[in-house]
């Protein structure tokens, strides 16, 4: 991970220097830390000092800190803090004027997440995408992880005329000798699902949701070794109330259990590490909670279902199945059309292992043999190939699954289907006995449409 260092605020404000008495005046320095990367609220427990000093002041819960008894001059001063270490990121000093008395101030903050964003990963685009900065650790000990891979995972859709296309994407990286992984280009409008496995350990999870943030820092905890905790909770609804028999599954594992009649669960047997508990119930929309489950005592959790929703009555959808046959026409051709038909029972019925061994019982076709395979000739005397080898021949037009597939010049390439994925074969010795939509300039050798399993519909209307 780079250390990066970014300049802070500094604002001071001085007031009249008081007469001099003795002993010698000293000045109150009095500020506030202000965290705009992450949590966007004043941060505590900044350690806050004067360089080349032994001073330090530590922020409190509203930020604020105090360096008592200062001599009037110019002061460097910089602070640290966990969160700034864990994302790599250091505030560059800010140079203060002090005077004697109460009223010097300064205003200390981080870098604002577009700002680190652009420090972490300089490549990225800077609208609509962000980083993430996350810490892995082994969930035994708690030390830094390092070579874990992380990956963030999220769907994407295209919008188009006709339909609407969901697309998987992800991003991932490895954790350094620290623990500490960044991870670019990621969306800021969407949740991320954090996933994370070291080598031969268990895959851990956790959704991050950057909520239009350029930054955002996480922690992952993975497990080395096959080590289970427990988890305990209760399944609510959004008023509190207590959803009873809801479906608590631990995703990523195979750990699953019902809650009783109040909503209570008690899931065993999960991998320990960070984990995202789902839960589901008839009624209510799913809900989803993070933990990181321990080896010893089992953790609580509260998951929140969605609000329920209404539960329909049961509707009965009456569709007809249209055979695949019918569908193209060949039924509706085999009884009115001036032409030969062969079926799958008629197929079968031919003992064909060729495609062309078919046509040996079609009356008024000729099989003309051509080096290791057969010819298929409805017409003679109205050649279009001449050569030595198969002198006047009369090739017929191919159509599979009503597309037209020509063969090379020569014949030599034998039609891609097999006699037992064949529905049905209509042969026309002429060009004007087959149907208008496969009449095309060069069939007057006659037409054969091939339908095949391939082109029957994927799914099927009940029955």
């Amino acid at each position: 991970m780079r250390l990066i260092l970014f300049g802070g605020l500094g604002l001071a404000l001085v007031a009249p220097v008081a007469a001099a008495q003795s002993p010698a005046p000293t000045g109150v320095l009095r500020g506030v830390v202000y965290d705009s990367l992450v949590t966007r609220r004043p941060l505590e427990g900044a350690e806050v000092w004067i360089e080349s000093t032994n001073r330090m002041a530590r922020s409190d819960a509203s930020g604020r800190f105090v360096l008592t008894e200062l001599a009037p001059g110019r002061y460097v001063l910089t602070f640290y803090h966990p969160m700034l270490d864990s994302a790599g990121l250091s505030v560059a000093p800010v140079v203060v004027d002090v005077v004697a008395g109460d009223s010097n101030s300064v205003a200390l903050t981080t870098p604002s997440p577009a700002h680190a964003h652009h420090l972490l990963c300089p490549q990225d685009p800077l609208v609509r995408t962000g980083s993430l900065v996350g810490v892995v650790h082994n969930a035994a000990d708690g030390k830094p992880m390092p070579t874990a891979t992380i990956s963030a995972h999220w769907t994407t859709y295209d919008i188009g005329e006709a339909a609407v296309r969901s697309a998987q994407r992800s991003v991932a990286a490895k954790s350094d000798a620290s623990g500490h992984v960044l991870l670019c280009g990621l969306p800021t409008d969407v949740a991320l699902v954090i996933r994370g496995q070291a080598e031969g350990g268990s895959v851990g999870m956790l959704v991050v949701d950057l909520a239009g943030r350029a930054f955002g820092r996480t922690d992952i905890e993975l497990a080395l070794a096959p080590i289970t905790g427990s988890v305990r909770g209760v399944v609510r609804n959004r008023n509190g109330s207590l959803v009873p028999g809801a479906t608590v599954v631990a995703l990523g594992t195979d750990a699953s259990v019902q809650a009783d009649e109040f909503g209570r669960f008690s899931l065993d047997g999960v991998t320990v590490g960070s984990r995202i508990l789902e839960a589901r119930a008839v009624g209510y929309m799913i809900g989803r909670s993070q933990t990181v489950v321990r080896q010893a005592a089992g953790q609580h959790v509260d998951i929140v279902v969605g609000d329920s929703v209404t539960v329909l009555d049961p509707v009965t959808v009456e569709g007809e199945y249209e055979p695949y046959l019918k569908h193209v026409g060949f039924i509706q051709r085999s009884r009115t059309a001036q032409g030969h038909f062969l079926d799958t029972a008629a197929i079968a019925q031919s003992g064909a292992m060729r495609f062309e061994e078919v046509f040996r019982m079609v009356p008024g076709v000729t099989l003309r043999p051509n080096g290791s395979g057969l010819l298929v000739e409805l017409q003679r005397g109205q050649g279009q190939i001449n050569s030595a080898a198969l002198g006047n021949y009369c090739p017929p037009m191919y159509f599979i699954d009503g597309v037209y597939y020509p063969l090379p010049p020569l014949q030599t390439q034998s039609v891609p289907v097999v006699p037992s994925e064949i529905l049905g074969i209509e042969v026309y010795s002429n060009l004007f006995s087959a149907p208008p939509q496969f009449q095309r300039r060069g069939s007057t050798c006659g037409v054969i449409l091939i339908w095949t399993k391939r082109g029957t519909p994927k799914h099927q209307g009940s029955q």
